[in-house]
């Protein structure tokens, strides 16, 4: 976890009795700011399927052109990220749920991607992400 704990996130799951599991992201207060709680939003609802899906679909993008607004879209349909190459800056994933856009490089994203997926992956079936 250590490109996740750069980004202020950490990763817990939820136990209560009668209840799933529920794998969670979260962030710690920084100065009385929840720094990157747009990151945790949009990855906490995405399982397995949608991890990989998300982590295909920056992979595919063709980086020998310039775009912006390419969006892609996590579980919650009111939540997505966009993805921007604009040379010769470095490619960036963009997270703006809060009109302040949060900037990730595509490298540490998908970085963060792997480490939500590990962390998903050693959680105890069931739980609130086996089918995402």
């Amino acid at each position: 976890m250590n490109i996740a704990k750069k980004y202020n996130l950490t990763f817990s799951v939820s136990e209560m009795q009668g209840f799933t599991r529920r794998p969670s992201i979260g962030v710690t207060n920084i100065n009385g700011n929840p720094l990157n709680h747009e990151i945790a939003s949009f990855l906490e609802p995405n399982g397995l399927k949608l991890i990989n899906h998300i982590k295909d679909e920056i992979i595919s993008l063709d980086y020998s052109f310039e775009f912006k607004d390419y969006n892609i879209w996590g579980y919650h349909d009111a939540e997505s990220i966009e993805v921007r190459n604009l040379p010769p800056n470095p490619a960036v994933v963009i997270f703006n749920t809060g009109g302040r856009e949060v900037v990730v490089s595509i490298a540490d994203f998908l970085l963060i991607l792997e480490e939500w997926k590990f962390f998903v992956e050693s959680v105890p079936k069931p739980h609130w992400l086996d089918n995402r």
